[in-house]
Parts: structure tokens; sequence; C-alpha cells
């Protein structure tokens, strides 16, 4: 364990009270120079930690600010008892074009389940069908997270679903009072306007799934103005919808932590926790290649009725057939 990681185990643990720099050392192994060495690089970093002679160190019990450490969420994620855990381990960078290429490589690379890519801003961030994502810095939760899961290629698809369930409860979590929706196949919405969307990669040999990677992007501290022009009426933050914005760190450890529930869960509960957040069922909708450009060909059309256990939308044409849709932009259009 890292000497970071255990002070703020300490801390966390004392809530809000204060531990002795000695016991401090001792839970460390190292000398109580070393730990205050480390206590005033966190503070540098941005943790209100105060000391006080004769009694310790001490983290405030409330609203800590939006600074972003590794080993604070290694820490919060060990303070919390869990069935079947995924040994989360995430890395966080300034910059990058795109976490879900970092988690990318990493997998090609042999690394193991866990490995959580994340920054503060992205270069390149990209959605579904290669569209660009806007990651500016200090804004959103940029995240990649690598998975070995066993199964046939269809596991890949279901990840996007398992994702949103477990993402519209974290969220939910940290932010009470509000609703998630999910658009199929990807978007997270709150009142009709996306938060968020997922990224499912991965890598398919014959043999099956090698492993995958789900990229998630969610407006946390964003203003209306801050979204491009053309994105204002579309996207929202959740700093819009519910007049504030979590700390991202803790948004972060509520989705590995519902994200490890859900992913270990048969998928034909998470399959109707899914359909009854989905916005799409029940409408009539087209199905188009990039609903971003009104000139796209609607390439099928009728009413959303389910999905499928692979994950592939149900959709009922005008003459009573059913249609397995497999990719493409459900856009909702009107009734004859």
């Amino acid at each position: 364990m890292s000497i970071d990681r255990a002070i703020f185990e300490a801390l966390l643990e004392a809530g809000g009270g204060h531990v002795s720099g000695e016991r401090l050392a001792r839970r460390a192994g190292v000398s109580r120079a070393a730990i205050k060495k480390h206590v005033d690089h966190l503070t540098a970093v941005g943790y209100p930690i105060a000391a006080a002679p004769r009694q310790g160190y001490r983290l405030p019990d409330g609203q800590l600010p939006d600074v972003w450490c590794a080993e604070e969420i290694s820490a919060r994620l060990a303070r919390t008892p869990r069935a079947r855990p995924v040994d989360w381990r995430p890395v966080i960078f300034r910059e990058t074009a795109s976490t879900n290429d970092l988690a990318l490589r990493e997998g090609q690379a042999g690394a193991a389940e866990g490995f959580v890519a994340l920054a503060e801003s992205q270069s390149s961030g990209r959605g579904r069908a290669a569209r660009a994502w806007s990651s500016p810095p200090g804004t959103g939760l940029w995240c990649s997270l690598l998975l070995r899961p066993e199964g046939p290629p269809a596991t890949v698809t279901r990840l996007t679903l398992v994702a949103a369930v477990a993402l519209a409860e974290a969220l939910e979590a940290v932010t009470p009072g509000l609703k998630v929706g999910i658009k199929w196949p990807n978007d997270l919405l709150v009142g009709g306007r996306k938060l968020g969307g997922i990224l499912t990669e991965a890598q398919v040999e014959p043999g099956g799934v090698q492993f995958a990677v789900v990229g998630f992007g969610l407006n946390v501290d964003r203003q209306r103005e801050d979204f491009p022009p053309g994105l204002r009426g579309q996207a929202t933050s959740l700093r819009i919808e519910a007049g504030r914005a979590p700390r991202r760190a803790e948004l972060l450890v509520a989705a590995l932590l519902q994200m490890e529930r859900y992913y270990r869960m048969p998928f034909a509960a998470v399959r109707e926790l899914w359909k009854a957040r989905c916005v799409t069922l029940g409408q009539r909708v087209e199905i188009r290649s990039n609903a971003e450009n009104a000139d796209s060909p609607v390439e099928a059309a009728g009413e959303a009725v389910d999905i499928d256990e692979r994950g592939a939308l149900l959709l009922r044409g005008e003459d009573g057939t059913l249609r397995t849709i497999e990719a493409g932009d459900a856009v909702s259009a009107l009734a004859p």
C-alpha cells in the first residue's frame, strides 16, 4: 500500500477527527518525517488537511475540493464492503488524446482487468462512430475501464448496457433527486438532454473476447454557455440539472462500485433494469447512421419494442414484422 493511500484510509476512517502522526507512520510503515512530507504534498495538491500540535492531522468531514488523487479513490474503494471486487487501479493524466486509446494499449500489452484511465481533459475525445467528444479540463468525468469478460462477442454489446445502468445509479446516488434515463444505444439523459455517453471497444478473436474497454464521458461542472452553440439545446450537465457539481472522485468511486456489481450480474437481470430506464422503448423511431447529419438516410423505421439478449434493439415495422437493429442512432419520429 502506498503512503498516500495509508494516510487517506486513516483520515477517512477518523470521520473528521484527528489522527496522530505516530499512528499514521505505523500504518504506512515509515517515519513521522515521511508522513509530514506526504501530507504537505497532499495539502499542496488541494486537500485541506489540518495539523494541530499533540493532536495530529485531520481531514474535514465535509465537502472537499474537486481534486484528483488516485490514492484517495483507492482508499474510498477499500473502505467499502464488496462481494466480488474488481481490482481497480486508477491512473490520472493531466491531458491525453483519448482515455479509450490509453486503455486499449494497456489491454494489448496484457494489463490485468481493472486498469482505469482518467484525464482532466482530452484533446481527441471521441464517442460512437468516431464523433468528437468535447472534454475541456476540470468540467467532466472522462474515464475508460479495462475489462476482461468471459463470453462470446455479444458480451461486448452487453457491456454498454451494463455501463449505462451502473452509471445511471451512480449519478443518482451522488446527486439526490436526479432522474437519469437511457437512450438506446449509449446515451444518458436528464430531462431529454444528454448528460453523458458510453463508448465500448474490444479486441475479439475466434476464441472469444480478449479484452474490452468501456469508456464514458459525463458532463459534471459545465454551464449552458460552456457547450458549443449547436449543442446547447441538446446537452446538459450535473451543474445545470442539480444546481451543483459533485466531486468527481466520489462520482467515480460510485461508478466503479456499481460497474463491478452489474458486470458480475446475469445479463437478464441487468436487461430488465435497463429497460425500466429506457426512453426509446415504446416510441416510434427512425434508425440513422448519423443523427447529427440531417441528410443521413433513414435505414429503418418503426416502434422500438424491446432489446434482445445481446442488447440489440427490436423494431416493429409498419407491416408488423420485427427487425433486429445492432447499431445506429434511434431518432424520435412523428407518428403517421
